[in-house]
């Protein structure tokens, strides 16, 4: 019989990756804070792929900062 718990693991957690963006040079998803760039051939890369390039290739068209989730978190103020 199938461990009903580490299924459940593995589809959450498989889902929690499929909607976001990955470089195109690693494949690798930047964490939370980091950023993504896209360059003017429409690719996305990390901030570690784009520094090994050279620098005159480095010119990024827009650079996002990768979010914790796609809805804004509240921010309450704290209980004194």
């Amino acid at each position: 019989m199938p461990d009903l718990a580490s299924i459940l693991l593995r589809r959450s957690v498989g889902s929690l990756d499929s909607g976001r963006s990955r470089c195109a040079t690693c494949s690798r998803s930047p964490l939370v804070g980091e950023r993504l760039h896209e360059m003017d051939s429409g690719r996305m890369l990390c901030d570690l792929c784009l520094w090994e390039l050279p620098e005159e290739e480095r010119q990024a068209v827009r650079s996002e900062r990768v979010h914790a989730s796609e809805r804004q978190l509240a921010v309450a103020p704290r209980a004194a």
